[in-house]
């Protein structure tokens, strides 16, 4: 090269090199990288029970990743269902190392409950590392037919029998701010393991609905509920209509100008609906090795296949950007978040 030598050793994934040094630099950090996951074991909680949406998500996730991360490690799903995946999220900011081998999937608005004064939550959203977002969803709320109401109209003044997770999906499952914005009296059961245990109840007819099952997973797992009219559609906990769902009435439309604002902040996290959680204080370059592993992963042409022959929705949103938009919510007008923890504040204990 002209005469010149060129010196290059990488220590500690930095380069020194005289010469082509920032090209190097990065080869250094690939290597450091590699060396640390290569012959490792990454655990990924999962926050919900076996068969629920959220570990099917998990799973196919687990399945890629390891193509896209340095050195291949085996990652291992772990089911940690318990208080709607409080349970994980916690473990996940206390109890886990902190060098990128645990990774967790939670409820999408796990990270809001800090912020709305919700109990249970054992960790600071903001030191949480993001990796990366599955899906986009919309969730809804359904009764079977034969508590015989179909609209928002026959619903009020009625007490209806919901089901729920528990702590970690009380907002998820809306079922205070929609009795407190409609006048709508539920009666919420809590603590099931999963979605598929609600079902079953709601089928032996323990329960007369949910509130709060995502759009997507409803579709792929009772199409026969849908097809045959064994439940109804009712609200949609959104801010405005589905396409699929012309006819049922959105949240946000029912709700006062004042109240919209709150919604807002409230029903962001449909935007990460299926979110994956790093655990706090992780070194800078295993954080972006995790995110740039997931954003390949999640772009997989057969993991795009294996999806949709599960009927799963694939919109992701990279780790960046979800840590942005959750800054963002943290610092949203004291006036909003005074109301959204209004709506939210716990109702009259059910079972």
């Amino acid at each position: 090269m002209s005469g010149h030598r060129i010196l290059f050793r990488c220590y500690g994934g930095a380069a020194l090199a005289v010469g082509l040094a920032g090209s190097l630099a990065s080869a250094c950090v690939a290597e450091a990288q590699t060396n640390f996951f290569a012959g490792k074991q990454i655990q990924f909680l999962i926050g919900t029970g076996a068969g629920d949406s959220y570990d099917i998500y998990s799973r196919l996730l687990a399945k890629y990743l390891p193509r896209y991360l340095p050195g291949a490690p085996l990652v291992t799903p772990v089911n940690k269902s318990g208080a709607g995946s409080l349970v994980a999220v916690n473990a996940l900011y206390n109890a886990s190392p902190r060098d990128g081998t645990v990774l967790a999937m939670g409820q999408r608005f796990v990270p809001l409950m800090p912020l709305l004064d919700m109990p249970g939550a054992q960790f600071e959203p903001l030191k949480l590392n993001y990796i990366g977002s599955m899906a986009k969803d919309t969730t809804v709320c359904i009764l079977h037919k034969r508590a015989e109401i179909k609209s928002i109209a026959d619903a009020k003044g009625k007490q209806l029998v919901v089901g729920t997770m528990g702590a970690g999906t009380e907002i998820t499952n809306f079922t205070a701010p929609i009795g407190r914005l409609l006048g709508i009296d539920f009666r919420v059961v809590r603590g099931y393991n999963s979605s598929g245990d609600i079902d079953l109840a709601i089928e032996r007819g323990e329960l007369q609905g949910r509130c709060g099952v995502s759009w997507s997973s409803l579709k792929r797992a009772h199409p026969d509920w849908l097809a045959q009219g064994t439940v109804v559609v009712y609200l949609q906990i959104a801010m405005q209509r589905l396409k699929d769902l012309p006819e049922v009435p959105a949240l946000a439309e029912l709700a006062s100008e004042r109240d919209r604002a709150a919604l807002k902040l409230l029903l962001a996290p449909g935007d990460i609906a299926r979110p994956v959680f790093g655990a706090p204080d992780m070194p800078a370059e295993r954080l972006a090795a995790l995110r740039q592993a997931f954003d390949g992963a999640i772009a997989d042409r057969e993991l795009l296949a294996e999806a949709a022959k599960e009927q799963l929705d694939i919109e992701p949103m990279r780790g960046v950007d979800m840590e942005a938009m959750i800054r963002e919510l943290y610092a949203a007008p004291p006036d909003v978040v005074l109301r959204a923890r209004e709506l939210v504040a716990a109702a009259p204990q059910g079972d």
